[in-house]
């Protein structure tokens, strides 16, 4: 299918389903905010600390240095909270848009019966995922930059802290998308249309047996 034509009907989904977008965005928001805010506090404060030993002259490389691991020993349980944060956005992507699959398979077998491959449907969710992350990305950003403002003031943010959060951010819609993009890889058509169970990884007994359900 063409891009342009995969494009139209990704941009009439997001309209048609707001909730999903609204859930999506917030929670791939959630993930940039705490990464920006960890990343922003501790390169600030090893900012800071090296300006001092650098005032302090003597030894300034090595307490340079010491400054930088010691500060980011001390920032260390934040990362870990800002990993739990991305973990909690991917589970929560992952969730709504595997339940999205669901109630739009028979719409995804019609695609596949005119014509649409398997490809065609991986770029759709991905041109989906890429809509989406345009309002959580942005968001996310300004959160960041509002709560680092708040702790640390009107200061000058290195350029290392947007690309992290970034980052991170894609990471974890992508990583919440990986679910329903091998639902996807894995239907066919009957599957689709008829609504019979996907499987995200295709094993012949998980049809004969039924015990996980499937999607």
């Amino acid at each position: 299918m063409p891009l342009h034509l995969l494009r139209t009907i990704a941009v009439r989904r997001i309209a048609t389903y707001k909730a999903i977008v609204v859930i999506v965005s917030i929670s791939t928001a959630l993930a940039v905010a705490a990464s920006f805010t960890v990343t922003a506090m501790t390169e600030t404060m090893i900012g800071r600390m090296e300006s001092r030993v650098v005032e302090g002259g003597g030894g300034r490389e090595l307490g340079a240095e010491m400054v930088r691991r010691a500060t980011r020993a001390a920032f260390l349980p934040w990362h870990v909270v800002s990993l739990a944060a991305a973990v909690v956005a991917l589970s929560g992507i992952a969730c709504v848009l595997s339940v999205n699959f669901v109630g739009r398979k028979k719409s995804l077998g019609i695609l596949k019966t005119l014509g649409g491959t398997t490809r065609d449907l991986t770029r759709l969710l991905a041109l989906e995922a890429a809509f989406m992350a345009a309002f959580g990305l942005p968001l996310g950003l300004l959160g960041g930059s509002a709560i680092t403002g708040f702790y640390l003031g009107s200061q000058a943010l290195s350029p290392w802290c947007f690309v992290v959060s970034i980052v991170f951010g894609v990471l974890s819609l992508a990583s919440g998308v990986y679910l329903p993009v091998r639902l996807v890889r894995n239907a066919s058509c009957a599957q689709l249309l008829l609504n019979r169970p996907v499987y995200a990884f295709s094993n012949p007994s998980c049809a004969q047996c039924g015990l996980c359900g499937g999607f």
